[in-house]
């Protein structure tokens, strides 16, 4: 391994505690199911809470200035430079270089003097970090300008501008959280380990005051906005299937019961997709076998994550091939033990906290 510095060493730590904090905001969920569409002439656009976005800005622009000490494309050089295991950082290249470059570098709405990369320095320098252009002493403005803005937001219409941004912002800020997961935080570990290292002042404090304190803190949030510890079991059972990668589990729940209690109630029940299926009484359509029975819902199978083909009928018939089948029951387990895990984390306000005599 090539020699490491403590200030090297440091500001490696202090990209691991900022993707941290980035991985844990709620805008970086996958409950976060932002949307765009049009009906007509006219554009729609569904977006989660602004609070939301501005909390998950402050660490993105963190990574994303070459300013920072933390700045992305700093920490991922040094990264591939030192990492000891020069074979998994290669077999990470094309994820952490090529395709981060080719999605800064995409034309956005077939404009081609307008890239992802514009969007999102368009937003930062303008509305989400800064209030306009920075002066430097000699007078110079960098940055982008408003003017900027207000010119694409016309070009694009507000609402598909703001999309755009929100976006690329979540697709640049998860592969840097991928990074993280994937070679950073595994570096820092091994130096800690290894060569005895130790994160200095600042880099310590930046990982052990986490605005997401771990429970060494007696910190509870009440949050007005997400809701999380004051949902019913049947939220959380929605909430989750609305996740992209339940989407063919979600898919066939609708088909196979007729209300979300027995969909539920099932679930509860039944701790493997074999034992569901056997347990609610459904068949298979074999290979080329016909049914009059109602198509009630199918799937397309595809590259998106959590999508299986299949075709379900009334009577619970199911036709699917092999693949697909172990491929649901992954997916069946991964859900049940999420949802078990969610409303185990779930729960009331504790004791030493303020309560009123109805929380009794």
């Amino acid at each position: 391994m090539n020699p490491v510095t403590q200030d090297e060493f440091d500001d490696l730590a202090m990209f691991v505690a900022v993707a941290e904090e980035l991985r844990r905001e709620p805008f970086f969920s996958e409950d976060n199911h932002e949307t765009l569409s049009k009906v007509g002439n006219e554009t729609f656009a569904y977006f989660c809470h602004p609070a939301f976005l501005k909390s998950a800005v402050l660490p993105f622009r963190k990574l994303w200035l070459d300013s920072e000490p933390c700045a992305f494309q700093t920490i991922r050089d040094f990264v591939y430079r030192v990492h000891p295991d020069q074979a998994l950082t290669s077999s990470f290249k094309h994820w952490f270089f090529e395709l981060y470059d080719r999605d800064l570098a995409r034309p956005v709405a077939e404009y081609p003097d307008l890239s992802a990369k514009d969007v999102i320095e368009i937003w930062l320098y303008t509305h989400a970090a800064h209030a306009g252009p920075k002066k430097r002493k000699s007078g110079e403005r960098i940055g982008r300008k408003l003017e900027e803005f207000d010119k694409w937001a016309r070009s694009l219409g507000r609402e598909r501008f703001e999309f755009e941004f929100r976006l690329h912002v979540k697709l640049i800020g998860s592969r840097m959280i991928s990074f993280e997961e994937k070679l950073a935080r595994p570096l820092f570990d091994i130096l800690q380990r290894d060569a005895g290292m130790k994160p200095g002042f600042e880099a310590e404090a930046a990982l052990t005051y986490s605005p997401y304190p771990d429970y060494r803190f007696r910190i509870t949030f009440d949050d007005p906005f997400w809701h999380l510890d004051k949902e019913s079991l049947e939220e959380t059972f929605d909430r989750l299937l609305a996740r992209q990668q339940f989407d063919s589990v979600s898919r066939l729940f609708v088909a196979f019961f007729s209300t979300r209690a027995s969909a539920l109630a099932a679930v509860c029940e039944f701790p493997t997709w074999e034992d569901l299926f056997q347990g609610v009484g459904g068949a298979h359509l074999k290979s080329g076998e016909t049914t009059a029975a109602q198509l009630r819902c199918s799937g397309g199978g595809g590259e998106m994550l959590g999508s299986v083909g299949f075709e379900a009928y009334d009577g619970r018939l199911l036709r699917i091939d092999t693949p697909s089948l172990e491929m649901i029951g992954a997916f069946y387990s991964a859900f049940r033990a999420q949802l078990f895990e969610e409303r185990r984390t779930q729960g009331k306000r504790p004791r030493w906290s303020f309560h009123s005599r109805w929380d009794i």
